[in-house]
């Protein structure tokens, strides 16, 4: 069985392939058009999103012609909600042609091996998120389910060939990036933009209506406060029939009992879960928002956040709310699974590594003891971020073309 499933997926590999080949025989390129993809096709967000928005309030942009990849066209229709936005099926001969066609790529997640921009075309990998585990080239612990150490760097290398520029918030994640991607093996260090995550834009521009109109559309009552429980994948939990696995440690009923009355639980796991969690029982005060598209949604109306290992935290840091880490797996997460870039000590917020000590920290938490500590996280990982971060995104890689670079 598993030999005619991995000859099955040859074949399509090989079908997507020819239409993408088909596609660029056919198509010329169009210097006015931009294709942007979240998440391989999963969602309207993040940098591509950000970025995105800059060009529609740029007067100099308007007559681009705009396309989304969406796994769901009908969802992409209602998100975007633009008409003069093209909506291609995610691995469509659309798709194909769209890419074959398109000056600018935008996207924010590694790219399938065969899909190689012109060499007049230019690929933008902003990636989604500043590391504080590693990734790419610099992972070497045996601890993922799925990909081998072994294999990652071919992975990584294949993408860096393709990439024209990144986009980097800061100094320390240009550093990352340009290690991860073996940037300098390739002499393209120099191709990382450092202008802030054009995704943060709006964690910069939202009003107190906005605030209200996503608390209306989640359904959280009003006089409750909001916590956004969001822990990241762990790539040593899979399963071959379900996939990555949600393992959160979390008991939601001990949780509502100690907060319960105040607040209201936001609970979302990473787009590489699959499998969902039952919180049936917690109705009322745990609602699982992993569905929501933007998570910056959720930043906006949620009063403090749980997090990991997750790059949420960095973003969220924006908003100078409080943080807890709970990383009840931190000895095995660092030695055996995926090792961090830097030392747990600089995050701006209680680390704890049981639900008692979370419980606690939150009871006990006093804005003013952490206020220098969140000071110095910002004036390294988000000294970029203002609201602008799109704006500048664009202009470098467009003018950058204009001088030939």
């Amino acid at each position: 069985m598993k030999q005619i499933k991995n000859f099955l997926r040859w074949l399509m590999l090989i079908f997507k392939r020819i239409l993408y080949f088909i596609a660029k025989k056919t198509t010329k390129i169009n210097a006015r058009r931009i294709v942007f993809e979240s998440f391989q096709g999963r969602s309207f967000s993040c940098n591509p999103k950000g970025i995105y928005h800059a060009m529609l309030r740029d007067e100099n942009y308007r007559d681009f012609e705009y396309i989304w990849v969406f796994r769901d066209v009908e969802k992409g229709k209602k998100l975007v909600d633009n008409r003069v936005v093209k909506i291609v099926r995610f691995e469509s001969f659309s798709y194909y042609k769209a890419l074959a066609g398109a000056k600018y790529w935008v996207f924010n997640s590694n790219t399938r091996s065969f899909l190689k921009p012109r060499r007049e075309q230019v690929f933008v990998q902003t990636w989604h998120g500043t590391p504080l585990k590693k990734i790419g080239c610099d992972v070497v612990k045996e601890g993922n389910a799925v990909t081998k150490v072994s294999e990652i760097p071919k992975i990584y290398n294949r993408e860096a060939e393709k990439i024209s520029y990144m986009i980097s918030p800061s100094a320390y994640c240009t550093e990352k990036l340009i290690s991860a991607f073996r940037l300098r093996e390739h002499q393209k260090e120099d191709i990382v933009l450092e202008v802030g995550y054009p995704r943060n834009d709006s964690l910069f521009q939202y009003t107190e209506d906005t605030i209200k109109h996503i608390r209306q559309k989640l359904g959280i009552p009003s006089g409750k406060k909001v916590m956004l429980y969001a822990p990241t994948f762990r790539d040593n939990r899979h399963s071959t029939v379900g996939g990555f696995l949600a393992d959160t440690k979390m008991d939601f009923g001990k949780m509502k009992e100690n907060f319960g009355r105040d607040y209201v639980l936001l609970f979302r796991t990473h787009y590489f879960i699959a499998q969902q969690m039952n919180i049936e029982q917690y109705r009322g005060f745990v609602l699982d928002v992993s569905g929501v598209d933007d998570v910056n949604e959720l930043y906006l109306i949620s009063d403090l956040l749980i997090t990991d290992y997750s790059s949420v935290f960095f973003d969220y840091a924006n908003l100078r709310r409080p943080m807890f880490f709970y990383i009840y797996d931190y000895k095995e997460y660092k030695e055996s699974v995926r090792d961090l870039y830097f030392d747990m000590k600089e995050l701006p917020g209680p680390v704890v590594t049981s639900q008692e000590q979370l419980t606690d920290a939150i009871k006990r938490y006093d804005a003013a003891k952490w206020k220098e500590r969140y000071e110095r996280f910002h004036e390294k990982y988000n000294y970029l971020d203002d609201g602008n971060s799109g704006k500048r995104a664009v202009e470098k890689m467009i003018s950058g073309q204009k001088s030939g670079k």
